[in-house]
């Protein structure tokens, strides 16, 4: 009974392949990038950790998904391209929570603003002095 739900969820997972991969993608890449940003803007830890979460639980759903085509044998470019997609999300995502300030340090030289942060692009109000 167990192995029968299992193959009836590898199949749900092939059959709805393009609504799966349609939502998981996006979802991915822009739920990654907000986890990117909270650390880059020095957020707070739990709503990193929130974000971190969501993006890596989407990430493993897109590579169980990915592996769901594996299992059956089909290998084909968009295989790979789906499962680099969740690793290097899932890359990034384990970055923010392990190595938040490494992070927060390589996105700021990244994009020039040193130690200073951005607080050049986006200035506090007065009342947040």
């Amino acid at each position: 009974m167990n192995m029968l739900s299992f193959n009836a969820l590898l199949d749900f997972s092939r059959c709805n392949c393009v609504g799966i991969c349609a939502s998981l993608v996006p979802i991915n890449i822009l739920s990654t990038a907000l986890s990117v940003y909270k650390v880059s803007r020095d957020h707070s830890p739990r709503s990193i950790h929130i974000s971190i979460g969501f993006s890596s639980l989407a990430a493993v759903l897109l590579a169980l998904h990915d592996l769901s085509w594996l299992i059956i044998g089909v290998i084909m470019a968009p295989t790979y391209i789906l499962f680099t997609i969740a690793m290097v999300c899932l890359g990034f995502n384990a970055w923010a929570g392990f190595h938040p300030r490494s992070m927060r340090q390589t996105v700021l030289a990244i994009l020039g603003y040193g130690q200073r942060g951005l607080a050049m692009l986006w200035p506090r109000s007065q009342a947040d002095y």
